[in-house]
């Protein structure tokens, strides 16, 4: 109970005042100079907001397991997502730091993959020792989850039953049957899913710019035009390969895994959608224009619904990390390399 109540006094209000600060932050404005430094202090804040989720998670996971909770007794992903924040922002702030003081330009392509190698290792940490080490899951739980919300349509039998007549029928379901089954099939379906959810979220991009007011470089990120091929590599590599792997470890490994074993299919699928989408608002970047940074906050979270509920369902009706992942991968693969040209 001290623990508990600890944390939540450490946490809760550290937590307000980092995301006013992010907030800040992304539309512009700076904390103004003082005797000690700005960044210290949110250095600060974010030391303290993570020490105080990871104590109310691991408070948490044992009130649960005391309770007796059979379905999932670890931490919420809500806790833990906050412990995400909170340590991302503690530990990139000193990075950044020493990126520049080095003269690395923080946009450059090394700079951008050790950030992302930064959320990766920060994603896995808190997977391993808040849900992993307590026995919450196993990692063979995040990679093939086997106690999600049961459906007569899951894609994750290595040989779906299939009734035919006739030989050509029986090749032909034989060989749909080899390919939408098992590791085979947890490949070809996500790389076949990409494109038309590309043209879907293109879609709704489009609609959305229009009816917010916003321009394409008012939410994103221009890359620059003078890249050398191996900073686009490296950029690929980033974005289509580092970042599936933390994020579909924390939010379809692990949350939607948490959320799946203890409510309905669809209700966790929404529920991980949304949480994954919010989780993303806080990439905006807008300059000084506040109402523009809402907006663009706005933007942020629709625009990712639709990937958001791809990746939640396909990692349940497929029941592996391997299919969202490929999906994810494919995705953000597509998006830059569209965006190289």
């Amino acid at each position: 109970m001290r623990l508990y109540v600890l944390s939540l006094v450490m946490s809760l209000p550290c937590m307000a005042a980092l995301l006013l600060y992010l907030i800040g932050v992304r539309a512009g404005f700076t904390l103004g100079a003082g005797p000690i430094p700005p960044w210290l202090i949110v250095e600060a804040v974010g030391i303290v907001a993570a020490i105080g989720f990871v104590g109310w998670a691991v408070a948490q996971a044992r009130q649960r397991r005391a309770d007796g909770w059979q379905d999932y007794n670890g931490p919420s992903p809500l806790l833990v997502s906050g412990a995400l924040v909170a340590m991302i922002t503690a530990i990139q702030l000193p990075l950044e730091f020493i990126l520049r003081s080095n003269n690395v330009d923080l946009d450059s392509a090394p700079a951008t993959v050790v950030l992302i190698l930064l959320y990766l290792a920060v994603y896995v940490s808190l997977v391993h020792f808040l849900v992993v080490r307590v026995g919450a899951l196993t990692w063979h739980d995040i990679a093939r989850p086997g106690h999600l919300a049961p459906s007569s349509g899951d894609w994750a039998a290595s040989s779906p039953a299939w009734e035919s007549t006739g030989r050509p029928v029986s090749v032909i379901t034989s060989l749909r049957s080899r390919m939408t089954g098992g590791r085979l099939g947890n490949i070809l379906i996500p790389l076949a899913m990409v494109f038309p959810l590309m043209i879907i979220s293109s879609v709704l991009e489009s609609a959305m710019l229009l009816v917010l007011g916003l321009h394409p470089t008012d939410i994103a990120t221009q890359i620059p035009s003078h890249l050398s091929d191996f900073d686009r590599l490296l950029t690929l590599v980033a974005i289509a390969v580092i970042v599936p792997i933390g994020e579909e470890t924390f939010f379809r490994g692990f949350a939607t895994n948490a959320w799946g074993r203890s409510m309905s299919r669809d209700s966790a699928i929404l529920r991980a959608s949304l949480f994954f989408a919010f989780i993303h608002v806080m990439n905006v970047q807008t300059g000084n224009d506040g109402g523009m940074a809402l907006r663009a906050a706005i933007f942020n979270f629709g625009a990712r619904v639709p990937v958001a509920i791809a990746l939640s369902w396909l990692y349940m009706r497929r029941r592996s990390i391997l299919a969202s992942g490929i999906l994810h991968g494919g995705f953000n693969g597509l998006i830059t390399l569209v965006s190289f040209l």
